[in-house]
């Protein structure tokens, strides 16, 4: 959160959300992410220019805003003549006074900063947990307890190097998420140098391989593909035949994504809020897509006719989701789509998202219109196909889902008219 450019009032003290906020005067109020307040002072001792930080205690006890503001002055009057607080209270306490950059904070609490100032921002909790995770797993072990002020491109090295070849795309954000909480720490004061030891046009890009030929090279040693592996479209109406001899609810949320061209974590969090009978509509809210604006799926019959029989365990289970998982109250998980094709389709070659090109292609080899397909797929379309959003080309998308539900089912789709675009 950036430092505030007006003095903290006593409302925003007892309800400010987790961050760190400037009054002024080198006053800070620090909000943990349980809720405790404390205050801190940060200062530079006039004869040695070095930046300190002291904290003087919570909010309230022992001082209120007015207090903590007078305690303030009182700390930056003694660091202009050259006395250093931190060091004073330490001597009154009868302590050794250890007064270096180590005051400054730690990496941890700058990265936590950073997810707390951007987590409303953010589409999903999921997001913030991947953070989170990815943080504890790869950064925290080497830099959690670090001052960020510390930290040089040789200590972000050592959290990378084991891997950046192996899981280069993880390690990629790694590298970007350390970057992010200790750009945060500089601009909230915790680091006096500005110089980001974590960003790759600094001194990593001659201490790694770039992150594409990492990733190129991982592809090249694992024999793993660079796209998504798509069924060709020729192979669907079989595939379907043998997915629809399972009754399992995976098979059936496989089978409508497969209706929907929707993407895995469309499905699979997918509330019956979302849906409208009547209008035979789903419409996926904006904060569960890609590019952030909610997206209307017209529905096939065979697509309504999955969500009625989903709609009987729904209302047995009380779950609000479309497909729950083990335990009603949370979707599926995000991998059972995928291990479902590969355990028991034996169809290790593709992916659940590979159906989306599947039907991209078959659009394009079946000459159906392309605007009407993008929008299917939700992707943003041109400036000439752009003008057309306004009505969302709803008609001709459900005329051409309603083509693709066919062709799924084995119909004959040879001719397909689609109605004249207004």
């Amino acid at each position: 959160m950036a430092r505030r450019a007006t003095p903290l009032t006593a409302r925003q003290v007892a309800t400010a959300k987790p961050g760190v906020y400037g009054d002024g005067n080198g006053l800070f109020l620090i909000v943990q992410m349980s809720g405790a307040r404390a205050w801190e002072v940060r200062y530079k001792v006039i004869t040695s220019q070095k930046r300190r930080s002291m904290g003087i205690g919570g909010v309230d006890h022992p001082y209120s805003l007015a207090e903590a503001r007078e305690q303030a002055r009182a700390i930056q009057k003694a660091a202009k003549l050259g006395i250093d607080p931190r060091v004073e209270r330490a001597q009154q306490r009868g302590e050794a006074a250890k007064v270096d950059e180590t005051t400054f904070r730690s990496f941890r609490f700058c990265a936590e900063g950073y997810i707390a100032s951007h987590r409303s921002a953010w589409k999903s909790a999921q997001h913030a947990q991947d953070w989170e995770r990815s943080l504890t797993n790869h950064a925290y072990p080497l830099l959690g307890d670090r001052p960020v002020q510390d930290i040089t491109a040789l200590d972000v090295l050592e959290v990378l190097q084991p891997i950046w070849l192996k899981i280069p795309e993880t390690a990629s954000r790694v590298r970007n998420r350390i970057e992010l909480a200790i750009d945060w720490g500089i601009a909230m004061g915790h680091r006096t140098n500005e110089a980001n030891p974590a960003r790759w046009a600094g001194k990593l890009r001659m201490l790694l391989p770039s992150p594409t030929k990492a990733a190129a090279m991982e592809r090249l040693t694992s024999g793993r593909r660079e796209h998504f592996d798509a069924l060709p479209w020729q192979e669907l109406p079989a595939f379907v035949a043998r997915l629809r001899e399972y009754e399992s609810l995976t098979a059936r949320a496989l089978e409508f994504t497969i209706l929907t061209v929707a993407r895995t974590n469309m499905t699979r969090a997918a509330e019956w809020n979302e849906v409208d009978f009547d209008a035979r509509v789903w419409t996926v809210p904006a904060v569960r897509m890609k590019m952030g604006k909610a997206h209307e799926v017209p529905l096939s019959d065979r697509a309504v006719e999955i969500l009625i029989q989903q709609k009987e365990y729904a209302d047995r289970t009380r779950s609000k989701f479309i497909f729950p998982g083990v335990d009603p109250q949370r979707p599926i998980h995000d991998n059972t789509m995928y291990t479902f094709l590969k355990r028991y389709m034996g169809r290790d070659d593709i992916t659940v998202h590979g159906f989306r090109s599947t039907f991209r292609q078959w659009v394009a080899d079946k000459e159906l219109p392309p605007d009407a397909a993008e929008m299917a797929l939700a992707h943003t379309l041109g400036k000439v196909l752009g003008a057309y959003q306004r009505s969302k080309l709803l008609d001709r998308r459900r005329h051409l889902m309603d083509a693709w539900a066919r062709f799924i089912s084995g119909e004959d789709t040879t001719v397909i008219a689609f109605p004249v675009r207004a």
